[in-house]
């Protein structure tokens, strides 16, 4: 029956008033079993009160509950929701199994609503005056620096709606240690970077915390980085981005794989583009490169100038000093891949491919597989992408098979021979995750 799979999907479903139903006996087993979110847990300290919270977290805390309900206490001047909060988030980290379950039966020993659960998974319900064009925009940074003004001390509370997790709170508090305005700053700059960050999100989660007034302030514009990506999505032709990601290893022959799933070529543009804003730094900056060496260099113009008024908040990270022998990725990958424009481009796959089978490499229908491809280089990407999915025995059959032909022996000795640094592994590693 419908009504029971709908059972599965509460959080889309509000009642009047967000009060449950006369016959409602609270969250179902799906539910029951699932682990909270923190956005879950914050909703939940938003309607608790802090004697409410410390008696539940006696009940679901297995290890000396009164000892660390004092240190969670002292260590939040504050009190009030953060203190609830991390009470919360503190029995969820240091459970092995948390659960809604648990949670509801700490709240039913203690003779608090269970109902309290059904309302945290509901969706907010708000009707905004705005068509539904504009809210499904990503924020403008300019609506966005609006906004620090008028949220104050529920910061942490509007950034674990907005699901940013806990310890990505923490870290933004320990970066702005004495100026409040500046972390709201860098959570709302944090969350507009994810892929679901729009305006109805966003207008959802000030009203869930009563800061509907802050609506105000929102003139729902298009920013200069969304009309950028509406003509990536719309104009450009990724082939060649993606060979020129690849040689500076942002992205793995998987990302590549996944993106060119798609047979329209806004949707592959639409993937390349959610991987890039996901990841930041390096990536984003490879991107504007790739786009440059691609042609499109009003583009790579406009989404620097972009980044530059934005003072790009995602950082570049240092490579760690790590020897390579501490790396667990394989070194091979990392030469292959630093080389893919050079090998795509230069190199026929006839005698390359025959050899590979003959060494057993290949099979018959990875060669056919390959020779099905139109253009010379799209068979190159082929061979490549297959070579980049086996052993280093393949990685050095390749090699010799280079070295068959004189004409390659050049291009061999310097894929063999290719500086690998720590910088390069943990690059190629992250995107490898």
């Amino acid at each position: 029956m419908t009504n029971l799979v709908s059972k599965w999907f509460a959080d889309k479903f509000p009642t009047e008033g967000d009060r449950c139903p006369e016959d409602c006996s609270g969250l179902d087993n799906v539910w029951l079993e699932r682990w909270p979110e923190d956005k879950h847990l914050g909703r939940l300290a938003s309607k608790m009160t802090g004697s409410d919270t410390r008696k539940i977290y006696m009940r679901l805390k297995e290890k000396e509950p009164a000892l660390s309900w004092d240190i969670i206490n002292e260590s939040n001047q504050r009190g009030g929701f953060d203190m609830k909060m991390y009470a919360l988030y503190d029995w969820k980290k240091s459970t092995q199994y948390p659960s809604f379950k648990e949670l509801e039966r700490s709240l039913k020993k203690e003779d608090i609503d269970i109902h309290k659960l059904c309302q945290i998974t509901r969706e907010v319900q708000k009707e905004f005056d705005q068509p539904k064009e504009r809210l499904i925009r990503r924020p403008s940074i300019s609506n966005i620096q609006k906004l620090p003004d008028h949220i104050g001390y529920q910061t942490f509370q509007l950034g674990i709606e907005l699901g940013l997790s806990v310890v990505q709170m923490q870290q933004i508090a320990t970066n702005h240690v004495r100026n409040l305005r500046s972390q709201t700053e860098e959570v709302l700059n944090t969350w507009r970077r994810l892929p679901e960050a729009t305006y109805e999100v966003l207008g959802k989660a000030l009203h869930r915390l009563d800061l509907s007034s802050v609506l105000a302030y929102l003139t729902y514009d298009v920013g200069q980085e969304e009309q950028v990506e509406d003509r990536i999505i719309h104009d450009i032709v990724i082939s060649q981005i993606l060979d020129y990601m690849m040689t500076h290893l942002v992205i793995s022959s998987d990302d590549r794989r996944s993106i060119e799933q798609h047979v329209r070529q806004d949707d592959q543009n639409k993937a390349l583009l959610h991987e890039v804003k996901k990841r930041g730094e390096p990536t984003y900056s490879v991107f504007i490169d790739a786009l440059r060496t691609s042609g499109y260099t009003d583009l790579a113009n406009e989404l620097k100038c972009y980044a530059q008024e934005e003072e790009s908040s995602i950082s570049l990270e240092k490579a760690e000093n790590k020897g390579l022998s501490e790396w667990t990725v394989p070194v091979y990958k990392v030469r292959l891949q630093k080389n893919y424009s050079k090998i795509i481009d230069n190199i026929q796959h006839e005698t390359i491919v025959d050899h590979l089978i003959s060494r057993d490499v290949l099979t018959i229908a990875e060669s056919q597989m390959i020779n099905a491809s139109p253009a010379q280089i799209q068979k190159n990407r082929q061979l490549i992408d297959i070579l980049l999915h086996r052993s280093e025995n393949g990685f050095f059959e390749f090699l010799n098979a280079l070295r068959e032909d004189s004409v390659y022996s050049e291009l061999a000795d310097k894929i063999e021979n290719t500086t690998v640094s720590s910088r390069d592994i943990s690059t190629y590693q992250s995107c490898s995750k």
